[in-house]
């Protein structure tokens, strides 16, 4: 009687085994067919989402393991082509444990290496690179702003064909070739401190970036 219960019990738990096994897969195709949607978008944060709920439930799954790779590698790019060289370097690496022999990703991984090491020999060289690049910053604004009101002044002479938008973003066309200028100069003397390793020790009030770069 009690190898009859046994046998019983198996044949009843046999369709529900078969049952959570079609579930889950189920799940797993739903979650990478909406990764393959999110990075067509593109939206690399849910198409991240949804490849990583994908392995969850099937960790060995070679969709949600290349689309995962896929999707690293793209917000990799991102972070590299931002200057957030540090997320870049984290999420190749990761990219790479789910598929170690891409080609794009191992490529990308190469650059963010030797931009690390570029950056490792900069920093260790010339001690004040950071406030310098932050001392550009404001100047890229201005440049900015003034390519911004020559486009707004074309755009409203071409409302109201009134000539005077014209002089206008002439003026500041000149002012903007001015900046460039400037700008182009300024970078010149830059690359010139950070590729001779400048590190002798300077005066206070000389110490500061726009001595170091002054405008011609």
């Amino acid at each position: 009687m009690r190898k009859i219960c046994i046998a019983v019990i198996l044949i009843c738990t046999l369709p529900l085994g078969g049952c959570a096994k079609s579930i889950t897969h189920w799940m797993v195709n739903l979650r990478t067919s909406q990764g393959d949607a999110a990075l067509l978008k593109p939206s690399l944060p849910e198409a991240k989402k949804e490849f990583e709920l994908a392995l969850a439930l099937d960790p060995k799954n070679p969709h949600a393991r290349a689309g995962l790779a896929k999707t690293l590698t793209l917000l990799a790019h991102a972070d590299f082509t931002n200057s957030k060289l540090d997320e870049a370097s984290a999420e190749i690496a990761e990219a790479l444990k789910y598929a170690p022999n891409d080609a794009a990703a191992l490529a990308l991984a190469g650059e963010i290496d030797q931009a690390k090491i570029r950056r490792e020999i900069v920093v260790a060289n010339y001690p004040l690179y950071g406030s310098i690049s932050s001392a550009l910053k404001p100047v890229f604004k201005e440049i900015v702003a003034s390519n911004v009101e020559v486009e707004k002044q074309v755009k409203l002479f071409s409302n109201d064909f009134d000539t005077s938008h014209l002089t206008r973003a002439i003026v500041e066309s000149y002012d903007l070739e001015d900046e460039a200028h400037r700008m182009a100069q300024r970078l010149i003397a830059y690359r010139g401190l950070v590729q001779s390793g400048e590190t002798k020790a300077v005066a206070p009030a000389a110490a500061q970036a726009p001595a170091l770069l002054p405008i011609p």
